[in-house]
């Protein structure tokens, strides 16, 4: 017990680290959506997924995945409402860099919709996977 007390800087450091690297692994979960390889990924949108990018409108006319809505956002209840009369399923969420999928992901289980993915890595994720985008 003395050595715990005498260092008792590492294990709180030590706690900290653990802490984080869960939150890592186990954040989407807890947050309602799941992380997807841009490989799953197109398995997802060839299921019938439906793909949402929430990116800007400029750096979606840049270039983005073929079929992909772009929807900020902001509009995302707007776009979930006239989704509500047909079929709700499966959506995958394409953000940009240092762009919060959390908000979003909370918003559409919310709603019903299920399960929610998150492309990891965005669409630079997607890009260098070297996945076709269409402009």
């Amino acid at each position: 017990m003395a050595f715990v007390i005498a260092n008792i800087e590492l294990f709180a450091a030590f706690g900290v680290v653990a802490s984080l690297l869960w939150l890592t692994f186990y954040a989407d979960r807890f947050f309602g959506y799941s992380t997807t390889l841009p490989g799953d990924a197109v398995r997802l949108m060839n299921d019938g997924a439906s793909v949402i990018d929430l990116r800007p409108a400029n750096e979606f006319a840049a270039g983005h995945i073929a079929k992909a809505v772009n929807v900020v956002p902001e509009a995302l209840p707007g776009w979930a409402g006239k989704q509500r009369k047909g079929k709700i399923g499966t959506v995958l969420l394409i953000t940009g860099p240092r762009q919060s999928v959390i908000g979003p992901a909370r918003l559409l289980r919310g709603l019903g919709f299920e399960p929610v993915h998150h492309l990891k890595g965005g669409m630079p994720g997607w890009v260098d996977a070297q996945l076709p985008q269409v402009k």
